[in-house]
């Protein structure tokens, strides 16, 4: 009877088990999607090293990035030291992070679904300020677009929270 007991026992422990991972994981979206995949790998390194903006930490990135984007920034960066030398007095037009759209950069993320189809997708960002920040605790949501290039995916513009385009931003200025 004890032997019955334990496999009863065993079986609901394996259900309990197998009904958590699947609430766990409910609300994440599948890492199987390249475009995702790719958006995840670039916010993971992005958040855990130094985000400043600056000519040396868009360098870094720039195998996240698409050509035009990456091209976008550096020329953004060119022209903020011209204008430091020329007026040292006034703020560059860009404070903080244009990649996550802040001046005090969140702490985590969350990759939400993906949209699109062919070589361009939009991944959905949340962006996540903990208690700890002088914001505290917070959240903004982006959307990243990103295009297959070569046999990769590669960030070609984020759209922030109020639906302004980066890439569109920078060709202005």
């Amino acid at each position: 009877m004890t032997h019955r007991l334990t496999v009863k026992l065993s079986i609901v422990v394996l259900f309990l088990i197998s009904v958590g991972i699947r609430a766990t994981t409910a609300g994440q979206v599948p890492t199987s999607d390249p475009a995702t995949r790719a958006v995840r790998a670039f916010y993971t390194y992005h958040l855990a090293h130094n985000k400043n903006f600056n000519v040396r930490n868009i360098q870094l990135r720039k195998r996240f990035l698409t050509a035009e984007l990456y091209d976008l920034l550096m020329k953004q960066l060119k022209k903020q030291a011209a204008e430091a030398k020329a007026h040292p007095d006034d703020a560059p037009d860009y404070e903080g992070d244009p990649l996550t759209d802040s001046q005090e950069y969140p702490n985590s993320f969350r990759v939400g679904k993906s949209e699109g189809g062919g070589d361009t997708s939009k991944v959905s960002v949340t962006l996540l300020w903990s208690a700890r920040t002088s914001r505290g605790k917070d959240k903004r949501d982006i959307v990243v677009e990103v295009k297959k290039v070569g046999t990769g995916w590669l960030i070609n513009d984020i759209i922030d929270h109020e639906g302004k385009s980066l890439a569109a931003e920078l060709k202005k200025s």
